[in-house]
């Protein structure tokens, strides 16, 4: 009732809103208390607003006295200008009226209602317009949880009916329901069925692999514990145990080599504990030296494996034991443990500064289920046989901490007899690491060092491509690479320019097109690094190779291998499956 007083204080005005807007009692009565009824009903609803939005200044219950309504009725108008800036309702022009014939002022109270009647207008429909604009925006952001391979508004819609399979990524599978995942909550992220149509849904049959055990090695350095944990528990829980022999966690100078607590999770584990850091590429090595398994599959600590993942590696390496076999490499996000990303087809390559890239060359790979071809592989999770791992005689001792084993791996089994393999239906889930991301320091000097010595044994007749990219290699110690030199004889690989025509067509068709995208001199990229293709560091945009000569240089390979054969027979139409 204060309020009303507040905006309608005229002359013998009752301060209930009962007698205002009642339409009982005589006439002249009721239009002593209002000249207007649709004023006092517009008004009292521009107040009721204005009271909901905190718009109208807080006033005493209490009547004021006989002896000072103006000056009561006054300083709320003053209140109410201070609160509005505005003059539209002013009490005291109101007041002003109080001694005049009530005709006088019938004329403005109309006027005002007016106003009133708009600025409620204002006050109401705005609001409405931002909540509908607010829902509509709901709408357009759309689901808000992460199913895994899916979102949903809520974890509980995720399954969809489902059951647990859908219920991943940010939820969690708890009792009959799904709900929102902790932060840590001891599981690890179950990740979506991603496998492409035509994958085995179960091996029942075992036997087909009946005399192949696995050595699973895995060196870390400085890994979360979650990662760690998590990677091993998907392992055990996707894994038929019948074909693990072991998993080697090589600690390659971490102050806790976490044996205990790996232990507990499986009695197949064996730890590793090398006291100060030697580097993952002799971390790797002490992994195989201990590993009993005729087959090792090498992987990170920071991966999820997906179901069935490990057969189609195994088939591949019984279908050619000189196989290297990859699994196909979804993303999980360095920001988010709990999430889950399919991986477009993609191959595995090299620049001419030894640097790992992916390349989807015709275009347009198609989602197989079928094994394919890759240049090169990312060198930290595959599958190969014991033997033929040393056979080939890895890793160069030579090369110290990080960096330039996944080329050695790639021109020894290409250039030395074998292959490599992407098999999408074994996939593994990988959180890919920006350096700010990384737990671990990586010393560039030292990568580009190990690059050098490969450059020197692998690259001999196409050194100055590589010096070209990497100026700063000239000038590096080598260390003595005799042993390197008589092993790569021994193994009769064949040379670069074989690799060039046969397995990596991009990489020989920009030989004349590469540049450096800060050196100064000829080799300088037209437009700087801001030309660069995606992903890439020596070559522009304008430099990639066209799709239809492409797929023209794989089908001359492909027809020459099929007249060769040998060791390549089973190549054709391996390189991608849409042709």
């Amino acid at each position: 009732s204060s309020s009303f007083h507040w905006v309608l204080t005229l002359p013998n005005m009752e301060r209930n809103p009962k007698n205002m807007l009642s339409s009982s009692g005589s006439r002249g009565s009721q239009q002593r208390r209002c000249p207007s009824y649709p004023c006092c009903f517009v008004s009292s609803l521009l107040v009721t607003e204005l009271t909901m939005q905190g718009l109208a200044p807080a006033t005493s219950s209490a009547a004021p006295t006989a002896a000072a309504p103006a000056a009561a009725a006054t300083a709320t108008a003053t209140r109410t200008a201070q609160a509005k800036h505005s003059t539209t309702l002013s009490s005291s022009h109101l007041l002003a009226s109080r001694n005049r014939p009530l005709r006088r002022i019938t004329t403005s109270t109309s006027a005002l209602c007016i106003f009133a009647a708009l600025l409620l207008l204002l006050l109401l429909f705005p609001a409405s317009a931002a909540a509908e604009a607010e829902a509509e925006a709901e709408k357009k952001r759309g689901p808000k949880v992460n199913c895994g391979g899916h979102y949903a508004s809520t974890c509980r819609a995720c399954p969809q009916g489902n059951g647990p399979d859908w219920c991943n990524g940010d939820c969690v599978w708890k009792g009959d329901g799904c709900a929102p995942r902790v932060e840590d909550d001891g599981l690890f992220p179950m990740p979506p069925d991603n496998r492409p149509k035509g994958c085995p849904r179960n091996y029942t049959d075992l036997s087909e692999f009946k005399g192949l055990k696995v050595s699973v090695v895995l060196p870390w350095l400085k890994e979360k514990w979650m990662h760690l944990r998590g990677t091993l528990q998907a392992m055990l829980h996707f894994t038929p145990d019948e074909l693990i022999e072991e998993f080697i966690f090589v600690s390659d100078g971490n102050e806790d080599s976490m044996e205990k607590e790996l232990k507990e999770l499986s009695p197949k584990v064996k730890v590793i504990d090398i006291p100060e850091r030697q580097g993952l590429i002799r971390a790797k090595m002490k992994g195989v030296e201990a590993a009993k398994g005729n087959v090792i599959v090498f992987m990170e600590g920071h991966c999820i494996v997906n179901r069935q993942w490990l057969q189609p590696l195994l088939r591949r390496v019984l279908e050619n034991p000189r196989t290297l076999a990859m699994p196909a490499l979804d993303t999980i996000s360095q920001d988010n443990w709990h999430s889950y990303h399919t991986s477009d087809p993609v191959i595995w390559r090299y620049e001419w500064n030894m640097n790992l890239v992916v390349s989807n060359p015709a275009r347009k790979l198609a989602t197989t289920s079928k094994a394919y071809l890759s240049p090169g592989t990312s060198g930290g999770i595959f599958a190969i046989r014991r033997d033929w791992f040393l056979h080939l005689g890895l890793f160069d001792v030579g090369m110290l901490e990080w960096g330039g084993d996944h080329f050695e791996l790639t021109m020894k089994v290409w250039r030395c007899g074998g292959r490599i393999e992407i098999v999408p239906c074994s996939r593994i889930g990988h959180l890919f690491r920006d350096p700010d991301h990384r737990p671990y320091p990586v010393k560039v000097d030292q990568v580009v060092a190990n690059y050098n010595r490969l450059a020197n044994v692998w690259l001999k007749d196409h050194l100055s491509y590589f010096y070209r990219m990497k100026p700063e290699a000239r000038h590096m110690e080598l260390g003595d690479l005799t042993a390197l030199h008589e092993h790569h004889e021994q193994l009769k690989c064949k040379d670069m320019s074989w690799y060039l025509e046969n397995i990596d067509h991009e990489m020989k068709y920009e030989m004349d097109k590469i540049c450096h995208p800060y050196i100064r001199g000829p080799d300088l990229c037209e437009g700087g690094a801001k030309k660069l293709a995606p992903g890439r560091f020596t070559i522009t945009r304008d430099a990639m190779m066209p799709r239809d000569l492409y797929l023209q240089k794989v089908k001359e390979t492909e027809a020459r291998w099929a007249e060769e054969g040998g060791v390549h027979e089973k190549m054709p139409h391996l390189w991608h499956p849409e042709l």
